[in-house]
């Protein structure tokens, strides 16, 4: 398995392995080789809680990554977004995920396109199941780059309420 310079210090950076930083220009991290060990290991059994943003390590294009990049708490957010959008219909059309998401019907058009969101055909118009957008918020929509305003708020409102809990405990 190779990692390139660049991904590693990301994953050092963010705390997907846990590491201490000396604050020096190179040679800056010690990891212990168990902790790597351990998260070859978790990750192989959920990848999807260790998803890197797509695209952000290749040198095509220059990323820059933002020290406040947080790993997703994938079943607690699932579980959140299920409470958020109780009053939202179980299927939807485009047109109404792009009303509570803040996305265009063109997104969402790309996103099933893609196999990223899965959806039905009923009566000539593509229909998402209310579960199917929470699993897409998830794990792809997690991913996106380039997030609408409405997304940004429910993952600000998300980590601000899930860091209160977990400082409480």
């Amino acid at each position: 398995m190779h990692i390139s310079k660049r991904k590693a210090s990301y994953m050092l950076k963010n705390g997907y392995i846990p590491c201490k930083d000396s604050g020096k220009k190179t040679r800056n991290f010690r990891v212990k080789l168990k902790d790597v060990i351990s998260y070859l290991e978790e990750m192989e059994e959920h990848p999807e809680k260790y998803m890197l943003p797509s695209g952000a390590f290749s040198s095509a294009t220059p990323h820059q990554h933002g020290k406040g990049a947080q790993r997703l708490p994938v079943e607690e957010f699932h579980l959140w977004l299920e409470d958020e959008w109780f009053a939202a219909p179980d299927a939807m059309t485009k047109r109404k995920m792009a009303q509570l998401t803040g996305y265009s019907d063109s997104a969402f058009q790309g996103w099933i396109s893609t196999g990223k969101l899965r959806c039905v055909s009923l009566y000539n118009q593509s229909v998402t199941a209310k579960v199917w957008l929470i699993d897409f918020y998830c794990h792809d929509g997690y991913l996106i780059i380039h997030k609408s305003k409405k997304h940004q708020k429910l993952l600000n409102r998300f980590f601000e309420e899930y860091h209160g809990e977990t400082a409480r405990r």
